[in-house]
């Protein structure tokens, strides 16, 4: 059976309090997958600001670039919205138990998450 993007949007992965990844969540007619770059600290203060960024970034390894990547297949994962604050993430788990907590950019597509990994896990079996 041949692979079909069913889905796919901006997101944010975060692995934990200070390490996140922006990238892109896709969700396949076969596998959940995500794909995305160590986020990047954001700072607009005129020239000394820029000096203390370039810094920053030095010190916490922005210039060498950290790529994240997941794959859960369809049949396997669950899936919740949980609130974090005043947003909802997408909470995907895979077969050992592993978390993976996305905040979708857009709200309404967000909401639109669930059903659709819903609906290919019909689809597969």
């Amino acid at each position: 059976m041949e692979e079909k993007i069913v889905k796919s949007t901006q997101a944010a992965y975060f692995q934990s309090v200070t390490k996140m990844f922006t990238g892109n969540l896709i969700l396949t007619n076969q596998r959940i997958l995500f794909q995305g770059e160590h986020a990047r600290v954001k700072f607009d203060h005129g020239a000394i600001g820029n000096v203390i960024r370039d810094k920053m970034e030095k010190a916490m390894g922005y210039d060498e670039p950290e790529e994240f990547v997941f794959e859960i297949p369809v049949a396997e994962a669950q899936h919740e919205l949980r609130r974090f604050g005043f947003s909802k993430r997408l909470i995907l788990k895979d077969q050992t138990g592993r978390e993976f907590s996305i905040q979708i950019n857009k709200k309404a597509e967000r909401d639109e998450w669930p059903a659709a990994i819903e609906n290919q896990k019909q689809n597969a079996n």
